[in-house]
């Protein structure tokens, strides 16, 4: 199928320039929150230090000054990083979105043989950019990342020191859990950091899609199947979707999407994600399902077209997710 070999190339670079994009912006939110860590670190070397020495309780422990002292220094940093983070997604995510457009206007371009589109607007992109505006829910959840990682990371020096170890033993531990519940936060950003990007970017891809709706009638979800998807990505492939539908991917979701042109389906033919899955072995089947959902699916308890399953998110609205193993059995 060229025309389908040829959308897929334009897929492929697309996703790599989005890569590109993601990991230029995930290198300056990993630095900037490395160097935050070793301003930190020897605070909790300190603490560290005079827990072990003292061979002090958890209870004992909640009472330091010391541990008030870092509780607030965490605090801060973490909430100077979420300033940073919030910095950073709007350019990166404009970025993004203006890839996202590109991929849409070169994909109809093909697809109708060189013939006129229709550029998507800057107020369209301000449009879709608008999430990302002061007082939005994605805002507010950045301004969660530092109340919740000081709390992770005080409990994980209360648990070290718990767990009732030696004084030459606790040290090194609060140090090593401290520093495991720190990451944690850095986790949170990329996560947050690369969602908003690929959210934007299948954005202002249907938003050109709808500037064209003269010619365009809808779009076809595309997983990128050998990248290694989630079972919700792979029942979604192939599927079609009205303009207004939205492609509520889920956290770090990496599909996309094609266009109808003129109720035509350009891939047509194209075999669909519960067919690609039939033809794998039974080996990669139970790698990509997990044991206990295999082996529900090989008895029969369910479909792979219903592995896919909506819920509702904060910040983006309705996200498909992978339908868990009780929902799928029946609670069974």
């Amino acid at each position: 199928m060229p025309i389908l070999d040829d959308l897929l190339r334009f897929i492929e670079q697309y996703n790599a320039a989005l890569a590109k994009n993601e990991t230029k912006a995930a290198m300056r939110l990993a630095d900037a929150y490395q160097r935050m860590y070793k301003r930190i670190a020897p605070q909790i070397a300190a603490l560290a230090e005079q827990i072990a020495a003292g061979e002090l309780t958890a209870s004992e422990v909640k009472k330091l000054k010391s541990l008030a002292a870092l509780e607030n220094s965490i605090s801060d940093e973490l909430g100077a990083y979420a300033g940073f983070l919030r910095t950073e997604l709007g350019p990166a995510s404009l970025i993004a979105a203006n890839l996202g457009a590109s991929f849409a206007e070169s994909v109809m371009k093909y697809l109708t043989g060189g013939g006129d589109i229709s550029k998507l607007s800057g107020g369209g992109l301000d449009k879709i950019m608008s999430w990302l505006q002061p007082g939005s829910a994605l805002y507010e959840r950045i301004g969660q990342l530092s109340p919740f990682h000081t709390e992770q990371v005080i409990q994980s020096i209360l648990d070290a020191v718990g767990r009732g170890l030696g004084p030459r033993q606790v040290a090194a531990e609060i140090i090593s859990a401290a520093e495991g519940s720190f990451g944690g936060g850095l986790v949170d950003a990329l996560r947050m950091s690369r969602t908003a990007q690929l959210w934007a970017g299948r954005e202002a891809t249907r938003a050109n899609y709808i500037a064209n709706s003269d010619i365009i009638t809808g779009w076809i979800w595309i997983a990128d199947l050998g990248g290694n998807p989630c079972m919700s990505c792979v029942a979604q492939h192939g599927e079609r979707f009205d303009l207004d539908e939205i492609q509520d991917d889920h956290y770090n979701g990496r599909c996309t999407m094609i266009p109808e042109i003129q109720g035509q389906n350009p891939v047509e033919g194209m075999q669909s994600g519960v067919d690609w899955f039939g033809g794998l072995s039974e080996a990669q089947q139970q790698e990509m399902m997990g044991p206990g959902k295999y082996d529900a699916w090989k008895s029969g308890q369910f479909d792979i077209s219903q592995m896919t399953k909506t819920q509702e998110d904060a910040v983006y609205g309705s996200m498909k997710t992978e339908t868990p193993l009780q929902d799928l059995v029946g609670g069974e």
